[in-house]
């Protein structure tokens, strides 16, 4: 027994110090790559990855590739538009970045740990029937998922996600509801009480509206809130003269319930 053992870590010692793992004389990434930043960090300090390994599959785990690399560097523009971006286009709206925002969708401050920056970029480049198309420009996708992971790298320790009611199919309750039968032919709206309801694109994307991150596109620049949205649909053009939405007649218990499944 004590053989095979000795065996054992003699064994273990040979694959560590000459084993594919290792090399003798492996420079790590330079080896490969041109160095930059010297003076900013390691390699994988900004790019992750493996430096100890030259088999690429290995060196190269959960890889950030170098335009999505530049949350890393201080004071960087690309975030910085980044996230003008992010206030501009309501991403609060549903999701929470930079510790702000609903929890609606997905938690933004966790996707460092959990997301792939390629599928950050291609979720926003093709997104989620509940989400809205922006049409960003490439460039444009770039700023957003590095000013995402800029504020994912702060706060990604506060970034657990509570488990949410994912709805896979139609129900009574679900397709019977206020929103469905009075706006739903218009709109989209992400619930917390029901998931995503409606199925028009004419109308904006009224997922958060009762929240401070929802656009101020009231008359005057005023946030949305239950009272204005009741002003709002007994007579649209009362608030805004040339706005092409009808009034909308609801009882009141249908105004209720209506307010009720919007609130965030």
């Amino acid at each position: 027994m004590g053989i095979r053992v000795s065996v054992l870590i003699i064994l273990l010692g040979l694959l560590w110090s000459t084993g594919p793992y290792f090399y003798k004389g492996h420079k790590g990434c330079v080896e490969c790559h041109s160095p930059h930043f010297e003076t900013d960090g390691a390699c994988v300090d900004c790019h992750r990855g493996d430096s100890r390994s030259h088999r690429i599959h290995i060196a190269h785990y959960r890889l950030i590739q170098g335009e999505y690399a530049c949350f890393t560097l201080p004071d960087n523009s690309v975030v910085r538009d980044g996230r003008r971006l992010i206030d501009t286009s309501g991403c609060r709206r549903c999701h929470e970045t930079g510790h702000q925002g609903n929890r609606l969708a997905s938690h933004l401050d966790a996707s460092l740990d959990k997301t792939l920056p390629e599928a950050l970029a291609l979720a926003i480049k093709s997104p989620a029937v509940f989400m809205p198309n922006f049409y960003f420009h490439e460039s444009d996708i770039l700023k957003l998922v590095n000013a995402i992971l800029a504020s994912s790298a702060v706060y990604a320790s506060d970034s657990n996600e509570t488990a949410r009611i994912i709805h896979f199919e139609k129900n009574k309750e679900d397709s019977d509801n206020t929103f469905n039968k009075h706006c739903g032919s218009c709109h989209r709206v992400l619930t917390q009480q029901l998931g995503g309801l409606g199925q028009g694109d004419i109308g904006p994307n009224l997922s958060g509206i009762f929240s401070r991150f929802y656009f101020k596109s009231f008359k005057d620049d005023k946030f949305w809130n239950s009272k204005r949205l009741r002003q709002w649909l007994k007579n649209p053009r009362d608030i805004r003269v040339n706005t092409q939405m009808p009034p909308v007649k609801l009882t009141e218990d249908e105004l209720r319930h209506l307010i009720h499944i919007m609130n965030p």
